[in-house]
């Protein structure tokens, strides 16, 4: 399993709308790597390489800040 950290949204003190943006970065960044790891050909991989891509995605996800 992979773990894909994502900042609390409900953590941000501030205005209606920072907190509105904190919540849909939240959501991008999650549809993101949920659109890649469901991009993934599963037939063709055996569970230590899905499990690499799944980390991969994090990884590749958090470097570019989002």
């Amino acid at each position: 399993m992979a773990h894909w950290g994502v900042a609390d949204p409900s953590t941000i003190q501030g205005t209606d709308d920072e907190k509105r943006r904190a919540f849909l970065q939240a959501y991008v960044q999650m549809r993101k790597r949920i659109e890649l790891f469901t991009s993934l050909p599963l037939e063709k991989l055996d569970c230590l390489a899905v499990q690499h891509e799944m980390q991969k995605i994090g990884t590749s996800l958090r470097e570019k800040g989002e």
